[in-house]
């Protein structure tokens, strides 16, 4: 039998839509807070509402946007509490304890990167920039202690960004 993982799937529209939305998000072109109007992004992208309203619904599923009264006319970017960004922090931290010890575990992979993409929404493009160099840095280095020492640059670097007076 032929395998079957070779043949390219197709993206969908919808996918596609939420990939596009999902870039502006994390580049903060839509900043936290920000209400997307599905039907503006319909005729921005000269779509129908159908494939932006399950795109909204993808990066809901995600946390990226925030849907209210289950209806994707009433969507916004979300915004987290810096509770809420401590914990991210945190989980992202485990999680990444817990991918040195399974290093071919693309579930967490996953995981952290969909957790870090939230992280990235809270304290915008400035940090994402920072961040990706600082990991390059200390990617080499996989052993407990020397992470801690990239987790504590990736907290002040947050506290930073995130305490500066407007």
């Amino acid at each position: 039998m032929q395998n079957l993982d070779i043949i390219p799937r197709p993206t969908a529209l919808f996918e596609a839509i939420a990939d596009s939305l999902r870039e502006r998000i994390l580049t903060h072109e839509l900043p936290p807070g920000t209400q997307i109007d599905e039907c503006a992004v319909a005729r921005e992208l000269g779509v129908s509402r159908t494939p932006v309203r399950e795109a909204l619904k993808v990066l809901a599923r995600d946390g990226l946007v925030t849907v209210a009264h289950r209806r994707t006319s009433n969507c916004t970017v979300t915004e987290y509490s810096p509770l809420e960004l401590a914990a991210l922090l945190k989980l992202i931290e485990h999680l990444e304890h817990f991918q040195c010890e399974w290093k071919d575990n693309s579930f967490v992979l996953e995981l952290i990167q969909r957790v870090t993409d939230k992280l990235y929404v809270a304290v915008g493009p400035e940090f994402f920039s920072a961040d990706v160099k600082a990991r390059k840095e200390f990617e080499p280095q996989t052993e407990k202690g020397l992470l801690s020492d990239y987790f504590a640059w990736r907290r002040l670097e947050i506290a930073r960004l995130v305490m500066v007076s407007p």
